[in-house]
């Protein structure tokens, strides 16, 4: 058995704080939900900034994995501490080498040990589930707690300064003057950052061309390393696989063409660098093409003057080359040199380059307004018993520099000259005393990036949702002064209510809450018209794909009227076929299906009704629903409930044959349309899905289960079809995973599920991944496992037939561990009764995410922060043995750990709160304390009868009574409605 399991996974533990090497890869999203990403580091610095819609460095399948990145920033930012008249030192590891982190999303807590002065920053961002607004401000706030432990009178100063974030992209494309002023509202002051269109003078002389590539060799250049050749390729020449050039002539620099070895990872391991032979600047700009992967600082072509990079582009993650233009016009006159870099050796590690020519004529350019990284920037203070702003510094290198600040120009020139802000509070402390000097950062990047999101329906006027809100910075920021204290209060209960007052594992809360951080990357956004999307993870995988988000139940517990207006604005409205009734898997983006997506969504859509307090929403969906339900019967060509045919799906193949997964997934989805149907009155439907569901539950028992566990029966007509065979599949019981989740009837028997499940556990659970990998009948897939750490295998062959898989490359996935079928396999273990087996696999996710290993708040399946991730919530609600109906007024627990003593918070269509339940030979009792919202509530299912219930709503008794007939069931005759604030107390 794993050690995994041999753990005591249940017991309550403590909140991990890291300190020292594991504070390395700390990146944890911190920010509004679909504001963009930005981590707050391990030591408090902030790093990654990608709330400006630039692109992050693109992670491609398991490169993060692998080789997790170490903070970084665009421009440089940090504050400043003195205390007294004493040094100034940086508030981070520079300053305070015992730093520790303590991360609990959606807050993190830094604490700076000092001997007279306790400093603790305080990070977060407003988190209030079920309102989405409250919890969508482009801003972080940074409370720095001070308890003087000196025994007379202590002054403490704290001083943040920001380099202007403002087009920070854009201005090495076209003159810019960078801008920064001051300002006071409600109590806060603080600085906001701008930029504005320069006045560069552009004589519009003729072109230079310094290369065209249309040589065999590279004279005139210097050459390191291999991955660049002899000499400039010959697009012919180029793989096949890369596609068609876009080149000018008849050669380009291409380090993949270029590079040693026959498949496309040896050539992307390979390396090297050309530099150019010193030229004069003697115009404006430099225009070139490029291609390649996106990776800037190591996959790029830079322009260096004075050995300082003064301009540097990359490629879009294409190999089609793409027109760039750098603006050179501060440095004309001066020599330069052009390196083009390849240091990587991961997927997309090649740079293709084409055409460098000096130049004034720039491409056109949109206006200011439009680009994606134009708009505001705002660093300010909210508290303290004097605040000091500096628009402009003109120097920040040294903690001093910064608490006393030099003033300099407020506008300056956009990529020549570097300019900075500095905002200062100052609190003196009493013995003893403790104050918090809070600052806020605040964003105002309207625009997205409208080319990566063209597929979109009206992707041209695309603006974030806080557009609608704001009109700059400045703006959020004194919103958030006025309501801070408010926004503090509800996100402090909800941290309180999840965290402190849960009897659950630390470890575990940790891990389901830093999943539901993927909603403050750049995995999700808002936009100004009230929708949400999603890609599959960080800029990867388009279109809120249905056979992903379908495993992701975080978004949906956390804020359900955005999941509500996804149901109904995109998979039903979008991406709805009228004709067929088939859900377009990626919405617009791509209108192909996907049977598991389709069944998913069904799932979801039940899933969003019971979420919902108001039943009017199904009967509007209702007639789309039952399309979509008719177009998986038709998928069933007899129909027996079990399908027949192509089936598109997650594994990024078309499956054929039978098999428990997508046929169990189509029996769930019928289980839940039998349901929606009773509730509209559609008698007759919900009665042919039952039959359905009934009959494809018996021939898939009867045909495919192996007195095991389920297997896939291969199609003949498809021969070389991806298939699992006599494997032991990991999702092979996600339908009645599903079902669980939902409360639906079950979708096959207890005892071969059960058999079924034991089986993934003992088969799929690998101690030592790696090791199991070598011996593999299958080759390849990625790398989202260790050595060392145990992990849920997507498909085991205790039986053989490995070799029968398929000749799709997509059978390497067979290899691979997805943490959201680890987390949907966890889950369903617990929801059946298998509590330590669920711990183990949910267990080893954390563990592989360890901070001495890698990020521990970036869980990654082909990119970061993968939505897939967010099935760990199913964990939670699992361990809950949570159940609700919003319309019928119905909530339900059946807690599967330490049932006895048990505490957890819990959300609902309205509001959340927290449950308690003692069950002792000398107390059953259950409490339901309601913390924000309202419920409304008519049932109350627990784990344990009774016979004389008695319930006080504050004290005061109410009607209630029991009812047994099928399970343990409180009625309260007068539906409650219970708002925040009152608590609910039943004795059994």
């Amino acid at each position: 058995m794993p050690e995994a399991a041999k753990q005591d996974l249940s017991a309550r533990g403590t909140p991990r704080r890291l300190r020292g090497s594991e504070l390395r890869f700390v990146g944890m999203p911190i920010g509004g939900v679909g504001c963009g990403q930005l981590y707050l580091g391990g030591d408090g610095r902030l790093w990654l900034w990608d709330v400006d819609n630039r692109t992050a460095p693109a992670n491609i399948n398991d490169l993060h994995f692998t080789r997790p990145p170490y903070p970084s920033s665009p421009f440089q930012h940090g504050f400043a501490v003195r205390v007294d008249d004493g040094d100034a030192r940086w508030l981070d590891a520079r300053g305070f080498p015992d730093v520790t982190f303590t991360g609990r999303p959606p807050l993190a807590e830094v604490d700076y040990p000092d001997p007279r002065v306790g400093i603790r920053l305080r990070a977060w961002s407003p988190f209030v589930p079920t309102e989405i607004e409250d919890s969508s401000y482009p801003a972080v706030f940074l409370d720095y707690a001070v308890e003087s432990t000196a025994e007379s009178t202590v002054e403490v100063e704290i001083a943040g300064f920001l380099e202007n974030p403002v087009c920070v992209g854009s201005r090495h494309a076209r003159p810019l003057r960078l801008n920064a002023a001051e300002f006071a509202v409600d109590g806060a002051a603080g600085v906001q950052f701008a930029a504005a269109e320069g006045s560069a003078e552009n004589p519009m002389r003729p072109d230079l061309l310094l290369e065209d590539w249309e040589k065999p060799d590279y004279a005139g250049w210097e050459v390191t390393g291999n991955a660049f050749g002899s000499g400039p390729v010959r697009t012919l020449d180029r793989p096949a696989y890369q596609g068609e050039a876009g080149a000018f002539g008849m050669r380009m620099v291409d380090s993949h063409a270029s590079a040693p070895g026959d498949d496309p990872g040896t050539r992307d391991g390979a390396t090297g660098r050309l530099r150019s032979a010193p030229f004069r600047i003697e115009r404006n700009y430099l225009r070139f093409r490029v291609s390649g992967g996106k990776y800037p600082g190591t996959c790029c072509l830079n322009v260096v003057v004075g050995g300082e990079v003064v301009g540097s582009a990359t490629g879009s993650v294409s190999d089609r080359l793409a027109d760039r233009v750098l603006h050179l016009g501060p440095w004309q006159g001066e020599e330069a040199v052009i390196e083009i870099v390849d240091d990587e050796t991961g997927p997309w590690g090649h740079i293709g380059v084409d055409q460098l020519v000096l130049t004034d004529h720039a491409p056109q350019q949109p206006p200011l307004a439009e680009l994606p990284d134009h708009g505001t920037a705002a660093l300010a203070a909210l508290s303290g018993d004097q605040i000091r702003t500096c628009p402009a510094a003109t120097s920040w290198s040294s903690p001093t520099d910064v608490l006393d600040p030099a003033p300099g120009l407020p506008e300056v020139d956009g990529i020549a000259q570097r300019s900075a802000g500095v905002v200062s509070s100052k609190v003196v402390l009493r013995p003893g005393e403790r104050r918090t000097i809070r600052f806020a950062l605040a964003w105002f990047f309207p625009v997205p990036d409208r080319e990566g999101l063209a597929f979109l329906e009206h992707s041209r006027a695309l603006l974030r949702h806080y557009a609608n809100r704001f009109d700059d910075a400045k703006g959020v920021v004194a919103h958030l002064a006025s309501a801070q204290e408010h926004l503090l209060d509800r996100t402090s209960t909800w941290v309180r209510t999840w965290y402190e007052d849960s009897t659950l594992p630390h470890w575990l809360l940790e891990r389901v809450a830093t999943n539901t951080t993927a909603l403050s990357t750049s995995t999700c956004y808002r936009f100004a018209d009230g929708r949400f999307y999603g890609w599959e993870g960080a800029y990867c995988c388009a279109g809120t794909c249905t056979h992903v988000w379908h495993y992701a139940h975080a978004l949906a517990r956390l804020f359900p009227a955005v999941e509500r207006d996804t149901r109904e604005r995109v998979d039903l409205g979008i991406g709805f076929h009228p004709a067929t009734g088939q859900l377009s898997m990626r919405g617009e983006a791509d209108r192909s299906p996907a049977v598991d997506g389709q069944a998913g969504t069904v799932l979801r859509i039940y899933r969003e009704h019971q979420m919902s307090a108001d039943p009017g929403w199904l009967h509007r969906v209702w007639p789309r629903t039952r399309h979509a339900v008719e177009y998986l019967i038709g998928s069933d060509a007899e129909p027996d409930g079990v399908l027949d045919g192509p089936q598109p799906n997650t594994q990024d193949a078309t499956w054929f044959g039978r098999n428990s997964w997508l046929s169990g997934l189509y029996l769930a989805a019928l289980r839940a349309a039998a349901a929606m149907a009773d509730e509209v009155g559609d008698g007759g439907f919900a009665r042919r899905c039952r039959a359905l569901a009934d009959r494809g539950a018996e021939i898939i028992v009867r045909d495919l289960f192996n007195g095991e566990y389920f297997v896939h029966e291969r199609d003949p007509a498809h021969p070389g079809s991806v298939n699992t065979n006599r494997g032991c599949f990991a999702d092979q019981l996600l339908g009645q995973s599903w079902a669980a989740q939902l409360g639906l009837p079950r979708v096959l028997p207890v005892a071969e599920t059960w058999s079924a499940l034991r089986s993934i556990w003992r088969h799929n659970f690998v101690p030592r991944p790696l090791e199991y990998r070598e011996r593999s009948p299958i080759e390849g897939g990625r790398i989202f496992y260790d050595a060392d750490v145990p992990a849920l295998v997507m498909c085991t062959w205790p039986r053989g037939g490995g070799d029968e898989a398929g000749d799709n490359w997509s059978v390497s996935y067979f290899n691979e561990a997805w943490h959201g079928i680890e987390y949907q396999v966890a889950a369903h273990l617990i929801a059946e009764g298998m509590l330590d087996e669920g711990l183990a696999i949910a267990r080893s996710v954390h563990d592989r995410y360890a901070p001495l290993r890698r990020n521990p708040y970036n869980e990654i399946e082909c990119s970061d922060h993968y939505a897939r991730s967010m099935a760990s919530f199913g964990v939670y609600t699992s361990l809950l043995g949570y159940e609700h109906h919003g319309p019928r007024g119905h909530l339900g627990f059946a807690p599967k750990i330490t049932p006895q003593n048990f505490a957890a918070a819990f959300t609902t269509a309205e509001g959340w709160g927290l449950y308690r339940q003692k069950r002792t030979n000398d107390e059953r009792s259950s409490t339901i304390e309601l913390r924000h919202g309202r419920l409304r509530l008519r049932t109350l299912a627990l784990d344990t009868p009774s016979t004389e219930p008695h319930a006080r709503l504050d004290g005061a008794e109410i009607p209630v009574r029991a009812d047994n007939a099928e399970r343990p069931l409180i009625a309260f005759p007068q539906q409650l409605t219970i708002t925040a604030g009152q608590t609910l107390q039943l004795r059994l």
